[in-house]
């Protein structure tokens, strides 16, 4: 436990090797109860990190007192009402129940018609499926996957629109193929993540664990634990980098890190996240880029005041509606 602690602040402090990365990376898939804890100490140290780059403080104490006074200054919180949130999940629920039970008494019955059904969640939501299969995903803000009644045949297939992360159970003989736009993603048995909403150019696949191949045209691209790949939907240009891969799917904790993206991009994740609506002028912004860490248990005005330190901003909050302008 001590190595852990000792490797932990490292890694925060973002002195940590590759290995001892791997290390850490592993141990929090294993203890996901410590995951909170281990957020909120990331946090202090980088959550701002845009803040160090456009202020100037005498010191990392001053700057830390900045961070907590932002923190816990925050009062306002969107959300769908507490009825509402209760009658989707029961209702998702329902629907999961039901198509786990239909999947698993019809598995393996090669005359059965598959129907395609629709799991669509909300914004400022997350939800989990579990298929007959063992494979667990789970479904970001504003997503939707279309997966069938029952898997036949010799693959398994389902499409997404939006973000989701995969845990998909290993069977060799039915490979586990999931379709975004401009691209098909085939797996045996591994973890990813796989952002792909329909207002994005570009579409990311995290993988986490095991391998994967993409499909985008022409191109078939393999990937490794680490690598990133981002498809350039108007040209179909496909790079690969190496990333942490704890950061895209810290989501499903609720905690969303955002390192290095365009602004307008931003502001639509902030829409789904906090199921709000922004207005702006896109020349204002377009050519941006920025880096934040967006919370479940944080409100959007907390969003816009990390905006405004980076950004001098002003904007009116009007209900669900946000109003931005640049000064």
């Amino acid at each position: 436990m001590k190595e852990i602690e000792e490797i932990k602040s490292r890694y925060i402090r973002g002195e940590a090797t590759e290995s001892e990365a791997k290390i850490l990376l592993e141990w929090l898939e294993k203890n996901p109860e410590e995951r909170t804890a281990y957020y909120q100490e990331k946090d202090i140290w980088d959550s701002y990190a845009f803040v160090n780059n456009s202020q100037n403080y005498s010191s990392e104490e001053e700057l830390l007192r900045l961070k907590r006074r932002i923190r816990f200054n925050t009062k306002t919180s969107f959300s769908m009402p507490r009825p509402l949130k209760v009658a989707a999940l029961l209702l998702f629920a329902f629907l999961s129940g039901w198509l786990v039970q239909f999947l698993v008494s019809n598995h393996g019955t090669s005359d059965v018609v598959a129907e395609m059904r629709e799991v669509v969640v909300p914004n400022g939501q997350i939800h989990q499926l579990f298929l007959a299969d063992g494979s667990r995903i789970w479904l970001n803000s504003g997503s939707k996957l279309n997966v069938p009644s029952v898997f036949t045949g010799d693959e398994r297939k389902v499409s997404l629109e939006g973000e989701a992360f995969f845990e998909i159970a290993k069977d060799p003989e039915h490979p586990f193929k999931v379709e975004v736009k401009g691209q098909t993603i085939e797996v045996l048995g591994t973890s990813f993540n796989v952002r792909a909403y329909p207002d994005a150019d570009v579409v990311q696949t995290t993988l986490h664990t095991g391998k994967i191949k993409l499909h985008a045209g022409r191109e078939i691209v393999d990937l490794s634990p680490g690598e990133q790949t981002q498809l350039h939907v108007n040209t179909g240009k496909i790079q690969v980098k190496n990333v942490n891969p704890v950061n895209y799917y810290s989501w499903r904790d609720g905690r969303y890190e955002l390192k290095d993206e365009c602004l307008t991009d931003v502001f639509r994740l902030v829409e789904r996240w906090y199921d709000v609506s922004i207005k702006y002028d896109e020349n204002d912004f377009k050519d941006m880029r920025f880096s934040v860490v967006l919370k479940r248990n944080k409100s959007v005005e907390h969003f816009l005041a990390l905006l405004n330190l980076s950004i001098p901003i002003q904007y009116q909050i009007n209900m669900d509606e946000i109003i931005i302008e640049k000064k």
